[in-house]
């Protein structure tokens, strides 16, 4: 049985290329989906992505934190709900974890970027048990900053929200909506499927394709026409 990945199909941004106002990056509907699902601005998340790993999906470290957003395998990995490695070398998923951490060390520290983002390299526990940030993790967090500035100041395309969400169909049973959503995201580069609840108060389960500005590719259009629907 197919289990549903969140991958996210989208967009790798270089910090450190030269800066061109507007330009389209790899990847980029990935960051742009993740960043609105998890609550967590885009800029930040790819500058954590270009501090991590300078966007590299098969990036490996000597702490065994694997793929564009460095999750560790495997105790934060887990934490997240992924059961194998290889997982993390999918970069649309990666990418979706590392938001959906970050959001989380976002809240256990009150909103607070800096130690959420030391929390991020140092670990979470160990940064709450330290009254100052450890010099490390604090070069980190600055690091993360530089690039964020230069992320701000140009390198991210103007438009930064997915432009459209398309409900597929809904059935009301959540396991076969699963089913499909992990079928779909396996073959889609473009877009993040996902399975929501139409109404708080239905239970009907609904398929849903979130594009982003970077839109779909000519292969993600043939997956689609082939399965019956048109967007």
């Amino acid at each position: 049985m197919l289990r549903v990945m969140f991958s996210l199909s989208l967009c790798l941004i270089a910090v450190q290329a030269q800066a061109e106002s507007g330009k389209e990056y790899p990847y980029q509907s990935c960051f742009e989906v993740a960043a609105k699902m998890h609550n967590v601005p885009l800029e930040l998340l790819l500058a954590v992505a270009a501090t991590e790993s300078d966007w590299d999906a098969d990036a490996r470290s000597h702490a065994n934190a694997h793929g564009v957003m460095q999750i560790q395998w495997p105790g934060t990995a887990r934490h997240l709900g992924v059961k194998r490695v290889a997982e993390l070398y999918n970069p649309c998923f990666n990418i979706s974890l590392g938001a959906k951490y970050l959001a989380q060390l976002l809240r256990d520290f009150d909103g607070g970027e800096t130690r959420a983002l030391a929390a991020y390299n140092y670990g979470p526990t160990r940064i709450a048990a330290s009254p100052a940030i450890p010099k490390g993790a604090q070069k980190y967090v600055d690091t993360v900053n530089r690039h964020r500035r230069q992320i701000t100041h140009g390198l991210v395309p103007k438009r930064l929200q997915p432009e459209r969400d398309h409900v597929l169909v809904a059935f009301s049973s959540r396991s076969r909506a699963e089913r499909l959503a992990a079928h779909l995201q396996s073959h889609l580069q473009g877009a993040l499927v996902s399975v929501r609840k139409t109404s708080p108060l239905t239970r009907k389960h609904a398929v849903v394709l979130a594009i982003g500005n970077a839109g779909l590719t000519v292969q993600d259009h043939v997956t689609i026409r082939n399965l019956g629907w048109t967007l």
